[in-house]
C-alpha cells in the first residue's frame, strides 16, 4: 500500500464519501464515479519525461484529472496549474511550488463542490478493482459470424409443405 508522508494532510480536506486506492505510484481518489485526484510522493526526483526536461519534479505533488477539452476553464481560474507531461488529462501542482498548500486548497474546493468539470470518468470503481492474484477475465474473441445451419430447418419446412399438398 502506498503511504503518504508530506501530502497526508490533504486527505483530511477531502469529502467524507471519497474513495481511495493505490494507483499510478501514489494514491488515487474517486468521487461519484470519477477519478478526481492523485497524490504522488516518489522518493527520487524526476524532471525528465520522454527526453524532455521540465522545471518541476514530475512525481511529487497533486494531480487533478480533467478532460483535455475542459482544461481551459481551470487554467483561467488557476494560473498556477501545470500540464503533466505523462498524461494529457492531468493538471498538476508540484510539491516544490512556492505556494503549494494554498494552491492545493483552492483546487480541493472544486472537489468538495463536486465541480462537473473536474475528474475523468472511470470504467470501474475502486470496489470492483480485482484483488492481487485474481486472474483477469478472459477477453472475447471477435471473429467471423458463424452462419446458422438451416438445412435441417429448411428440410423440415419443405416436408411439412409437401404434406399439405
Amino acid at each position: 500500500m502506498t503511504e503518504l508522508n508530506q501530502l497526508q494532510w490533504i486527505e483530511e480536506l477531502l469529502p467524507h464519501d471519497i474513495q481511495s486506492l493505490p494507483k499510478h505510484g501514489g494514491m488515487a481518489y474517486f468521487l461519484d464515479g470519477h477519478l478526481v485526484l492523485i497524490l504522488v510522493e516518489h522518493e527520487h526526483s524526476t524532471y525528465e519525461h520522454k527526453g524532455v526536461t521540465y522545471p518541476f519534479d514530475l512525481w511529487r505533488g497533486c494531480i487533478f484529472p480533467v478532460e483535455q477539452k475542459k482544461q481551459s476553464a481551470f487554467f483561467l481560474k488557476y494560473l498556477f496549474l501545470e500540464n503533466h507531461p505523462a498524461n494529457k488529462h492531468w493538471l498538476y501542482i508540484p510539491l516544490d511550488s512556492e505556494n503549494f498548500e494554498d494552491e492545493v486548497k483552492q483546487v480541493l474546493k472544486e472537489i468538495s463542490k463536486r465541480n462537473p468539470l473536474l475528474g475523468i470518468p472511470v470504467k470501474e470503481t475502486p470496489l470492483t478493482v480485482p484483488v492481487k492474484g485474481d486472474k483477469p477475465a478472459a477477453k472475447k474473441k471477435v471473429g467471423k459470424k458463424v452462419k446458422a445451419d438451416k438445412k435441417k430447418e429448411n428440410s423440415f419446412l419443405l416436408s411439412m409443405m409437401g404434406k399439405r399438398k
